[in-house]
């Protein structure tokens, strides 16, 4: 063992998530998500100790420790970090140091994010090699096992890659790829605004996916459209095409509000509305 230390970026989903949850998107051919890696990062730091394991989460103040992994006592701030530990075959001799700067419920990919850092950073203190592909699956799975419900993967491929990205969310592969090595376009026509709500995200996929199951309402067909607005926003950014992007936005953000009216509230409708009036878009 040895000392590691881990950072990745959150993620803003310009277009096209939900769909990233297997099997969502075989439903739906041409799926993919856009989305950009943001200047805030969680980072995870790994250091041997003798024995046992330790687990302190710096923004939080939460504190574990215990000789084995499985006697750890199970809460928020320990419960990942377990899960991964054990996917990784940890059980003794390891401290772990989190710290985030992404807002916990800011539905910019938090707790996906640190989960990579975890990952990558105990897998490093291991002097193991884990390809991007076993690293997002690992982080995947373990997420999935806390949180109870199905995740998507949109949020670790922005935490392993960075960047700019498109998602192509074909049937026995994902592709993931940079559309721009330049982000100025995007990092320039981006304004991330705090509405001041918070939400569990996993819950809000979970109940757009029973409902795409159900074939309850219109939910194939709002699907659909943000299909199309992704590819849309996909071409903006490749062309560079300002108002096609801003239409993009729009058009995938029209589709989400009837998909799940619950992610509109006051305040987001607001920042919407502020966004329209001055030529731009907005979504959550």
């Amino acid at each position: 063992m040895r000392p590691c230390t881990a950072s990745a970026p959150a993620r803003v989903d310009i277009a096209g998530g939900t769909l990233d949850i297997w099997p969502l998107y075989l439903w739906h051919p041409g799926a993919r998500t856009v989305n950009a890696a943001v200047t805030l990062r969680a980072t995870t730091t790994v250091t041997p100790i003798g024995r046992g394991i330790e687990i302190v989460s710096i923004d939080t103040g939460a504190r574990a420790s215990a000789d084995h992994v499985d006697a750890i006592e199970a809460h928020d701030h320990t419960r990942l970090v377990v899960q991964i530990l054990k996917a990784l075959g940890v059980s003794t001799g390891l401290r772990i140091e989190t710290t985030s700067r992404v807002p916990a419920g800011s539905g910019l990919g938090g707790s996906s994010t640190l989960a990579v850092t975890i990952a990558a950073a105990v897998a490093g203190s291991m002097s193991r090699e884990l390809p991007r592909r076993d690293l997002r699956n690992l982080v995947r799975d373990a997420e999935a096992q806390v949180i109870k419900v199905p995740t998507g993967i949109q949020d670790y491929e922005a935490a392993i890659h960075g960047g700019v990205l498109e998602v192509a969310l074909n049937p026995g592969e994902i592709e993931t790829r940079r559309l721009v090595e330049d982000p100025g376009f995007v990092e320039d026509r981006i304004l991330l605004v705090d509405a001041g709500v918070t939400r569990f995200s996993g819950l809000n996929n979970w109940e757009m996916f029973k409902a795409q199951v159900d074939g309850t309402g219109e939910v194939r067909a709002l699907f659909a459209e943000i299909v199309a607005a992704a590819r849309d926003a996909c071409g903006a950014i490749s062309n560079e095409d300002e108002g096609a992007l801003v239409r993009a936005v729009a058009r995938e953000w029209a589709a989400r509000r009837r998909l799940a009216p619950g992610v509109a509230t006051p305040e987001v409708d607001a920042i919407v509305e502020t966004a329209a009036a001055l030529g731009g878009s907005a979504k959550v």
